[in-house]
């Protein structure tokens, strides 16, 4: 979904929201996709190039990701055991983009992801790991041959049309509602942390916690549901508020979990989730951000932002704002702005505008989607102008 430009129309409105509190050290972020989408993790010297562009250019968290495709950016034992792989290699994201890269440099560590922490961390840049598939089992084809789900059958969602629960019909999700699939996702972040404890940080995005919103038609949760309304089958309208209202309970509990095993393992982290627009996500995907703001649940919001016009970006930010301002008096809002749309690079001009109304409306910075979009010299030229002419100090 992030790689397909998201255009909501919003009504045109110039910006008159009170701005939220300054921030001492606004995000300044960039996301790093999977290997299919970009080389910067592939060899050590491409780390090199990677963090120092970053530092050249003022920006300060990077959110790599961690598990896309039924795979980890490092090896994981857990993943190994519980999809069935016969190596741990086979559940690893980086194995094959690196067999095919020539290494000039050799790593001082053996592990790309330990080598970007460390640099990063020597430029002063955070490094906070990006759960960008969540619960999501595939984007493309149907997953029968899912290797997670062919070992955990029990994992498999339905929609009400009796299919495997999707959204868009590109979108498959395993069944987020399910204990056992909620559990494994808890285990896989604490492995995260406690096998890299210098990492800053954890990120879900619009896919964790997250479900389409015809889901839950599975037998586990139709089993669940019944046993909590005197044996009644939950409603055929998938759109029934008091179903929509059950599921989302059992997704926001998702979220507090979450939050509390990321602060058990490391106190320090961040917690930080990237969902879409509201109420767009919780009308497609299950997702109620404004009640984990409410609940103190968050530390970096970056909601995704991606438009196509000064006006529509102004309104979505600004409409993202109030909602944050309604729950917390944190400024947590940290856009999410689209660099890379496929071939097409943001134009001077909009990236430009964008930023200033961040400026104007002080947002906690803003993130980039995505990192091969840095490489641009228009994009490189404003993000030099403009994080020049405004410190950290007060942007």
């Amino acid at each position: 979904m992030r790689y397909l430009l998201l255009i909501t129309l919003f009504s045109l409105q110039l910006i008159s929201a009170v701005a939220l509190p300054k921030q001492n050290k606004p995000v300044r972020g960039v996301w790093i996709p999977d290997p299919s989408h970009t080389t910067a993790m592939v060899t050590y010297e491409n780390v090199l190039k990677t963090v120092d562009l970053l530092q050249e250019l003022k920006l300060n968290t990077v959110f790599v990701c961690a598990w896309a495709k039924g795979q980890t950016i490092y090896r994981s034992s857990l993943l190994q055991s519980r999809a069935g792989y016969k190596t741990i290699d086979e559940g690893y994201l980086l194995k094959e983009s690196m067999a095919n890269y020539n290494q000039p440099l050799k790593s001082p560590t053996g592990d790309p992801l330990k080598d970007l922490v460390r640099e990063a961390h020597k430029r002063k840049i955070k490094v906070i790991l990006w759960f960008e598939y969540g619960f999501m089992a595939t984007h493309g084809p149907t997953p029968e041959n899912n290797p997670l789900l062919a070992s955990n059958p029990q994992w498999a969602s339905r929609g009400n049309d009796g299919k495997q629960a999707n959204y868009n019909k590109t979108d498959y999700y395993f069944n987020a509602y399910h204990p056992d699939l909620q559990e494994f996702m808890l285990k896989l972040i604490k492995e995260a942390l406690t096998l890299y404890p210098e990492i800053d940080g954890i990120q879900g995005d619009d896919r964790m916690p997250a479900m389409p919103r015809n889901s839950g038609y599975d037998d586990y949760t139709v089993s669940k549901y019944k046993a909590e309304h005197n044996g009644n089958e939950p409603p055929a309208d998938f759109n029934h508020p008091e179903w929509v209202r059950w599921r989302l309970d059992l997704l926001n509990r998702f979220a507090a979990e979450m939050h509390k095993t990321i602060k058990s393992t490391k106190k320090s982290a961040l917690v930080c989730f990237s969902p879409n627009p509201y109420p767009w996500c919780m009308d497609n995907l299950m997702q109620e951000w404004p009640q984990w703001v409410e609940s103190g649940l968050v530390d970096i919001l970056s909601v995704q932002c991606y438009r196509n016009s000064v006006e529509a970006y102004s309104s979505t930010v600004e409409t993202a704002e109030n909602y944050v301002r309604e729950k917390t008096k944190k400024s947590i809002l940290n856009p999410g702005i689209i660099l890379k749309n496929g071939h097409k690079i943001m134009s001077k001009e909009l990236l430009t505008q964008q930023l200033e109304v961040n400026k104007k409306l002080n947002t906690n910075g803003e993130t980039f989607f995505y990192n091969e979009g840095l490489l641009d010299g228009q994009v490189q030229e404003v993000l030099r102008s403009f994080y020049s002419n405004h410190s950290n100090e007060n942007r």
